[in-house]
């Protein structure tokens, strides 16, 4: 399975009315630029954990992924992101888990 590609919304002066999109299983990616940040709503009854995967290795080992927990009903806000969290490919992109998806939505949000 791909993992959601997110679109990052632009803050303005005037207000953002930011679109949620379903996570796909596999998690969510988007091009990080140091600016964006990752709303997570959980509307299930139960936690969730998301999980920050970091993209860079030190001295040739995996590095730990941070993970947090968004409670029943609640939601957390994400970043910035700093370049460690940007996948080895070159691409600036981000890549994040969530440990489920069902009643759970998404925002990746710019300034």
């Amino acid at each position: 399975m791909a993992r959601t590609a997110l679109t990052p919304q632009q803050f303005t002066t005037l207000g953002l009315a930011p679109t949620y999109v379903v996570p796909d299983a596999a998690g969510v990616s988007f091009r990080s630029s140091g600016k964006q940040m990752l709303h997570v709503k959980n509307a299930s009854g139960s936690s969730i954990t998301v999980t920050l995967k970091i993209g860079k290795t030190v001295q040739g080992q995996t590095v730990t992924a941070p993970t947090a927990t968004v409670a029943a009903g609640a939601d957390k806000f994400f970043g910035p992101f700093a370049d460690d969290f940007e996948q080895p490919d070159g691409t600036d992109t981000v890549f994040v888990d969530l440990s489920a998806v069902t009643s759970v939505t998404v925002a990746c949000l710019t300034l």
